[in-house]
């Protein structure tokens, strides 16, 4: 698929075989993007990976990180659904950079290379974290590039911010400047300034409370947010990683342009060049349309 058929794609509204892979311990948006993910009309979860990451607040170290997320998204996945058949894989217990540039073998990078293989249509692999897995699945197998598509949450915005480093990247560095040297369809959705717009109010997010299993669950995760900082006034959250389930579930809330792959610097900063293949670009998202839509999916199931 090329990049203009895989933007068609993305905007044909056609129901996605996806793979999710989500550092979910890391903060409280994956949590949400996983569930959008398992619910969305316009995605066939087909398997989640757990990504490593390293948050002094949250882990003691990459592999500690990944292992939260395992358990964490099979905390998610059973209150969306006690019965779910989603199959979840352990991802990388170090980091691409960590290995000086070298792929890292894990259970989940081998679950990419299997399931692009057999299928008989383009997969979608959305990463919500570090891009180890993603990368490396794509080092250890180069051919599975031709039946698969890459959605990444990361970076920074290209055109407004001198360092390309949000969480995601600089978790994994190497990574990410594989990522964009080889040549796969890819969408970049970037956090800062892009998928920032995401974001509610306290009283935005009481629309969860009550519904169902999963709903009480992420709106304790708000109230856990709100009380940590003191339920100030001002108090808002981004679900920056909404930014993929909500391009496959409603691209109508996308502004998406083709634009030649930026270089990630080994200085952290972005170098351009007008010569290099081209990548889909996430520039602009609209909110109204991305939370409207999740919340139609998450309120849909009732109490266990």
């Amino acid at each position: 698929m090329t990049r203009e058929e895989m933007l068609a794609d993305i905007k044909s509204g056609r129901r996605k075989k996806l793979i999710l892979d989500t550092d979910t311990y890391n903060e409280i948006d994956d949590q949400f993007a996983l569930t959008w993910c398992y619910l969305s009309d316009n995605i066939d979860l087909i398997a989640v990976n757990a990504a490593p990451f390293n948050n002094p607040n949250r882990c003691s170290g990459y592999e500690d990180g990944m292992l939260k997320s395992l358990d964490e998204i099979k905390k998610v996945l059973s209150l969306i659904d006690p019965d779910y058949k989603t199959p979840v894989f352990e991802g990388s217990r170090t980091t691409i950079t960590e290995l000086g540039g070298k792929p890292v073998d894990s259970p989940a990078a081998r679950n990419i290379i299997k399931l692009v293989k057999e299928s008989d249509e383009p997969v979608y692999v959305a990463g919500i974290g570090a891009i180890t897995n993603v990368v490396s699945a794509l080092l250890l197998d180069p051919s599975i590039k031709d039946n698969m598509c890459v959605i990444w949450q990361g970076t920074n915005e290209f055109y407004n911010t001198a360092n390309p480093c949000d969480f995601n990247l600089a978790q994994d560095y190497m990574a990410g400047q594989h990522l964009l040297n080889i040549d796969v369809p890819l969408l970049i959705s970037p956090s800062w300034c892009v998928t920032h717009v995401i974001e509610g109010k306290y009283e935005d997010f009481c629309i969860l409370k009550g519904h169902n299993d999963i709903c009480d669950y992420l709106f304790s995760l708000i109230d856990w947010s709100y009380n940590l900082y003191n339920q100030a006034e001002d108090w808002t959250h981004v679900v920056w990683d909404f930014g993929p389930p909500a391009i496959l579930s409603c691209p109508e809330c996308a502004n998406i342009e083709t634009i030649p792959a930026p270089v990630f610097a080994d200085g952290s900063y972005y170098a351009q060049d007008s010569t290099r293949r081209k990548i889909l670009y996430l520039k602009a998202i609209d909110p109204k349309i991305v939370f409207d839509n999740a919340w139609k999916a998450f309120l849909s199931i009732d109490k266990h």
